[in-house]
């Protein structure tokens, strides 16, 4: 796997995912205002969590939240519905843990929307991955990840030999039949990988899309959406992450999932602390229970995400299905989002221009 990558660019915030996550939420927008701060009891308070709705909500409160108010008497977690920079940059949004993913924590934290995260109120600090801390220039540390996930190509294995490369979503086998993800920077990153494209020149990427554009059934937006278009039959090759790529084929779809050629990119849902938090203390107590090694098992052994917490061991079938071990988090590559943030508008625009012929 290539080692030197020229980063690039162009996303929409996600609505994803780890985005990944899609579905509904699991709270009204009402919930999250009136009953944030401390009781008149004095010995109850309440914190609110964003979160991606759907599974993921049930696993971090089955994980997360449970044991939490469990082993902090009078505490309550009340997770709100999933929460994007723009809605946060607007103001009101009234919540204290504030779960994006990597490069929407990162933009948060350059608007000053987030706050510095304190090392000493985190026990678990020096159990986690390198990768799983989100650092700004100034040194400060706004956002911890708490799930790992890769980026490759799922396929149909009874209808389409193995990709080995990003290049093999444009061959005659599966003409008609791909799905990419829509306007997404781990697509663009691995697809000017593939074709040789450079920073400064990556008029390679815009043909890609030019030529692959006729092929493909959809460009989703949502990550639940390949799961219909596999089981229809509709498509046999997509862009997807590995935990839903391995959830379905567990199902029983014929669903397999594999890192090309030139290497997958390193998934990573964290979580930050809202700068208007009146709760900061237990805000980063929550987080830090988040890395516990029981929290970690559980979202590998529901959702096939891989661990951040290097203590974490998995047993020998799981630990193959999911990101897990220093050699595997190190083999994807994780994007530089401080120096990719700034193309974003330009990317988008070039992305759009290419796949709209």
């Amino acid at each position: 796997m290539k080692k030197n990558i020229i980063l690039i660019v162009g996303l929409l915030s996600a609505l994803f995912l780890f985005a990944a996550c899609g579905g509904g939420s699991s709270t009204d927008n009402n919930d999250t205002g009136d009953n944030k701060a401390q009781s008149s009891s004095g010995d109850k308070q309440e914190i609110v969590v964003t979160s991606f709705g759907g599974q993921y909500d049930d696993v971090f409160t089955e994980y997360v939240i449970k044991p939490f108010e469990e082993e902090n008497e009078g505490v309550t977690v009340k997770l709100a519905p999933y929460t994007g920079v723009a809605k946060l940059n607007q103001g009101g949004a009234n919540v204290d843990v504030i779960q994006l993913d990597d490069f929407d924590l990162i933009d948060a934290a350059q608007k000053g929307l987030l706050e510095p995260i304190d090392e000493n109120n985190i026990s678990n600090w020096n159990n986690l991955y390198d990768q799983a801390f989100l650092t700004l220039d100034d040194g400060e540390t706004y956002g911890l990840v708490n799930v790992f996930g890769a980026w490759g190509i799922a396929y149909n294995p009874e209808e389409v030999d193995e990709p080995t490369s990003w290049n093999d979503l444009k061959s005659d086998a599966v003409k008609g039949k791909v799905s990419l993800m829509s306007q997404w920077v781990p697509d663009i990153l691995l697809i000017a990988e593939a074709t040789g494209a450079s920073f400064d020149n990556m008029d390679n990427v815009w043909e890609f899309y030019r030529d692959v554009t006729p092929s493909v059934v959809k460009y989703y937006s949502s990550f639940s959406d390949p799961e219909s278009l596999f089981g229809t039959g509709e498509i046999t090759m997509a862009s997807w992450f590995d935990g839903r790529a391995i959830s379905l084929k567990e199902k029983g779809e014929n669903v397999d999932f594999v890192i090309p050629e030139e290497g997958g990119v390193l998934i990573r849902s964290g979580m930050g602390i809202s700068a208007d938090s009146d709760n900061k203390e237990l805000a980063e107590k929550l987080i830090d229970f988040a890395m516990n090694v029981e929290a970690q098992i559980g979202f590998s052994e529901d959702m096939f995400y891989g661990p951040t917490n290097k203590t974490v061991e998995l047993d020998e079938s799981l630990a193959e299905l999911v990101v897990y071990g220093e050699e595997q988090v190190n083999e994807l590559i994780t994007p530089d989002w401080d120096e990719i943030l700034p193309k974003r508008e330009e990317w988008l625009l070039e992305w759009t221009e290419a796949t709209s012929q």
